[in-house]
Parts: structure tokens; C-alpha cells; sequence
């Protein structure tokens, strides 16, 4: 058993080592391109300073947002966009422009868009009413722009029927949380095409002959993705837009002021570039749980985090304007936002978790510690002094029934207290943990719809796993058979 075990391993450690392999201490590959030097890292287009992302599998200028490849220096991609430059005088400013001013929130800094006939009444990032309504600083033109559909009514409606369904919240907040004072806003964002490349590793063992295997398992994936949204806006959260995607980019048309009449848009503050990691992020999020469907395949598998990772190619940007009502809460001191996707009637936000939740935690915690063997100390005494009273003086008095009938009630709900709590003891263990956890889960915002919703269903989504020997385990035996020991044959 043991030979046939070290055979099998022979036949694999020839495979590892064949002619086909790379050699990792051999000559460098003299077809590829001239290195860079660190003198030559400027971006070709703007001259500014080039940075290598892995996550890019090229360089990046953080000022145009142009990527390039590091061997020839052609673009592969771009986080760029056309720049919205500052106004220096009337001269320059369009004539669409002319016709809208900015709204300023004197509290929070928040900057708004509005056409002539627009006014505001309150901030809708910090329900402020202290606005000031001066002339256009800067040019604004998005590309594109999907126009309201929802009214407020409508909009209301979705916001209290998602509100109803929220738990664990504290008295008082749904009737707090009035939407008289939802906003309707453009929101700025930018959309992401791009393709995606994910490599995941993870291990896995089997029984092969009269050892154990184990096997390194590599799944590569790749796919593209269209129109992936991601807000520009600081002011809002980025879990609060990614709730009510996703919006229907059938509708989407080419910016023009008209779309603007009697609503608000809010103005970018972040451009793709600063994005870049939070875009490579939700990709590479995605990519894990799509590859999970291997790791199903295997009863032991075990993953390799610091071996996963994944890069994006061929990236583009746009800048469009997605519709939205929003809405600020401040509640005990703290500001909660909602919103509602104002094409679809998509509701979400966050709401705050009832204090209750806390006081259950705090009384499982006092009920676990050392402070639970308070009432059974109150137990063992009380009789003790029962027995003093009555043996120091036998005769009855109403003093005496008095004091002997209040100690032996206390004694009784002492009893009982030690007994109900015992039984909570044991009832409770991790009850109010998981009910604050779902409690958390539930109040928090919706969960994104992941990324089926943006996939180029026109390219092809390729998942491929392959398997490669790590190790061989093989049980050693004396002459009667037993096993004494193993020996561990490495592929190299």
C-alpha cells in the first residue's frame, strides 16, 4: 500500500515538472516590452505623476484617471471624465447655466442646483433652514439623466409601507419620521463598464490510495459589467443608493435643462478616480460570492484569502443624474437618511434600534456574572434570622408577626427570583446576542442586488477550476500492519 501510494506521487511530481512549465529562476522573457524607469512614470496626457495598481494591472494618472500599460504605455482604460471647470466671469458661463443658481446650506456646506424658478426652503442633507441662493461657481453638465417618475405621493406611500415593516425600532420614531419634508434630487453618479478578472484559491483534501492528498484548487473567472452605479456625493451614504438600485437605464436619456425644472440636483464631489477602490471592491465582492459554487463542490474545502484577488480591465466612466427622494431624520441626536428611487418607488434607509435591545443585553450580562449569587446569599441568610427572632423570643407580639411575615415574603421572592433567573439563565444563552443581531441586520440599509443586474449578457461569463497537488500524507506500518507513524511527500 505504501509503494502504490508513492508511485501515484512520483506520477504526479513528473507532471508538476514537465518541459511545459516555466522555469521561476531561468532567463527573463525577452519578448515582452521595455521596463519603465522610474524617470519615465509621467502620464503622457497630462504629465502627471503615474501610479501602478495591481488591481489594474497597469498605471494609473490620479489626475486624468487615463490607465496605462506599463510595458508600451497604451491605454487600457480610464476613470476620466469630462471636468466641470470654475467659472472665472459672465463671459464663460453657458447660457443653460445662466438660467439655474446654486443653493448653499449655511450649516452643512451642502451645494444644490436649481433652475430660476427653484427655491428651497430646507437642506435635505441636514434639514437646515439657513440657505443661501447665490450665482453658479462652477459649469455643470452631466452626460446623461434618467428623468422622475415617482411623484411624492407615491413616493410617501413606498417610504411608509418600508417603514412599517421595520422592528426593534424605539417608540416614537415612525410617528417622528414625517415625510413632509422629502426631497426631490438628482443625485450624481458615476457608471462603471469594465471586466472583471477573479482568481480565488482554496484547498482541499481526498483520500487517494493508502494516503491523503492535498490539493490546491484555483478558480479564475471573468465576466463584464455595464452601467455599475456608484454615487459622487460625500453628503450621502453609499449603502443608502446602493438599497434602491437598481434603476432602469432603458429610460435614460441625454442631459437637458427641461429634465431640471421644479427639482434639485446635487453637485459630484468625488471623481471615478476617487472611486477607484470602492469600484474594485464591490467587483471583487461579487466575484467571492459567485465563486462560492466551487468551493459547494467540495466537502473540505478551505479557502486561501491572501491568494484571492481580483482586476478590472477595459473601464469606462459616465456621469449621469439618477433620480431619487430623500429625506433626513434626526432622531435623539443623530441625523438618519432615507430615500426613494425616484423611477422604480424603491424605499430604504436606516433606522435606529430600540433601546430595549440594550437593557435585555445588560440584564443577560448581570444575570451571567457573579452577581447572580447575590439573591441565593439573601436566601441562605434570611432563615438564620428568621430563627434568631423567634428563638430569642417565643412569645407572639405585632412587632415580632410583623417582621417575621415581611422576611418570609422576602425569602419567598427571593426563592423565586433565584429560580426564574436560572431558568433565564439557561434560556437566554446567545437569545438577546441574536436578537440584537437581527435587530441590527434588520434596522440597517437593504442589501445591494449584486451585480446579475449589470452583467453584459453580449460577452461571455467564463468560471474554470483547476486542481494542483500540494502534498501526499502515506501511513507507515510495521510488519503486523499497524500504523506507526506518516511520512509527507512534498511535489518538489
Amino acid at each position: 500500500m505504501h509503494e502504490a501510494g508513492i508511485g501515484e506521487w512520483n506520477m504526479w511530481n513528473r507532471s508538476l515538472n514537465n518541459a511545459g512549465r516555466p522555469d521561476p529562476f531561468g532567463a527573463p522573457d525577452k519578448t515582452g516590452g521595455e521596463r519603465l524607469s522610474a524617470g519615465s512614470s509621467k502620464c503622457p496626457t497630462c504629465a502627471a505623476n503615474l501610479f501602478y495598481q495591481p488591481e489594474l494591472k497597469g498605471l494609473m494618472c490620479r489626475n486624468c484617471g487615463n490607465i496605462y500599460d506599463p510595458q508600451t504605455m497604451n491605454v487600457l482604460g480610464s476613470f476620466g471624465a469630462a471636468g466641470e471647470h470654475d467659472y472665472v466671469g459672465d463671459v464663460s458661463m453657458s447660457e443653460d447655466d445662466r438660467r439655474r443658481h446654486e443653493i448653499v446650506c449655511d450649516s452643512c456646506g451642502a451645494a444644490m442646483i436649481a433652475d430660476e424658478n427653484t427655491m428651497s426652503t430646507m437642506c435635505p442633507f441636514c434639514g437646515s433652514p439657513a440657505l443661501i441662493t447665490r450665482r453658479m461657481t462652477r459649469e455643470f453638465k452631466p452626460e446623461f439623466i434618467i428623468p422622475f417618475k415617482v411623484d411624492r405621493k407615491q413616493a410617501e406611500k413606498n417610504m411608509n409601507e418600508w417603514l412599517a415593516t421595520r422592528k426593534y425600532t424605539p417608540w416614537g420614531f415612525k410617528s417622528k419620521s414625517r415625510l413632509t419634508k422629502m426631497t426631490a434630487l438628482y443625485v450624481p453618479f458615476w457608471l462603471l463598464d469594465c471586466n472583471v478578472n477573479t482568481e480565488v484559491t482554496g484547498t482541499v483534501k481526498k483520500i487517494v490510495g493508502s494516503g491523503t492528498a492535498t490539493f490546491e484548487v484555483i478558480s479564475r473567472m471573468t465576466y463584464y459589467v455595464k452601467g455599475v452605479p456608484f454615487d459622487a456625493s460625500l453628503k450621502i451614504a453609499n449603502k443608502l443608493m446602493e438599497a434602491i438600485e437598481p434603476f432602469d437605464y432603458r429610460e435614460m436619456v441625454r442631459f437637458e435643462s427641461k429634465y431640471l425644472q421644479g427639482f434639485y440636483a446635487d453637485k459630484y464631489d468625488q471623481n471615478p478616480g476617487d472611486l477607484a477602490e470602492k469600484m474594485i471592491n464591490r467587483m471583487d465582492s461579487f466575484s467571492l460570492s459567485a465563486v462560492d459554487t466551487v468551493a459547494r463542490k467540495y466537502g473540505n474545502y478551505e479557502t486561501r484569502p491572501e491568494k484571492n484577488f481580483s482586476w478590472m480591465s477595459e473601464v469606462k466612466t459616465k456621469y449621469c443624474l439618477l433620480p431619487v427622494w430623500f429625506m433626513t431624520v434626526e432622531f435623539d441626536g443623530r441625523q438618519y437618511q432615507f430615500a426613494v428611487n425616484g423611477q422604480t418607488g424603491e424605499a430604504s434607509g436606516q433606522v435606529p434600534t430600540t433601546s430595549a435591545t440594550d437593557w435585555l443585553e445588560s440584564f443577560v450580562s448581570l444575570v451571567r456574572s457573579n452577581w447572580k449569587y447575590v439573591p441565593v446569599a439573601v436566601a441562605v441568610i434570611i432563615p438564620f434570622i428568621l430563627f434568631g427572632i423567634i428563638l430569642k423570643d417565643p412569645g407572639a407580639g405585632p412587632v415580632k408577626t410583623f417582621f417575621v411575615v415581611l422576611l418570609s415574603v422576602l425569602e419567598f421572592l427571593t426563592i423565586a427570583s433565584i429560580v426564574l433567573g436560572f431558568v433565564f439563565f439557561w434560556l437566554s444563552k446567545g437569545v438577546s446576542h441574536r436578537i440584537r443581531k437581527v435587530a441590527d441586520e434588520v434596522n440597517d440599509f437593504d442589501k445591494d442586488p449584486g451585480l446579475d443586474q449589470y452583467l453584459d449578457t453580449t460577452r461571455p461569463t467564463t468560471l474554470k477550476s483547476e486542481e494542483k497537488p500540494l502534498s501526499f500524507i502515506v501511513a507507515v506500518r510495521d510488519a503486523d500492519g499497524r500504523e506507526i507513524g506518516n511520512h509527507v511527500l512534498k511535489p518538489y
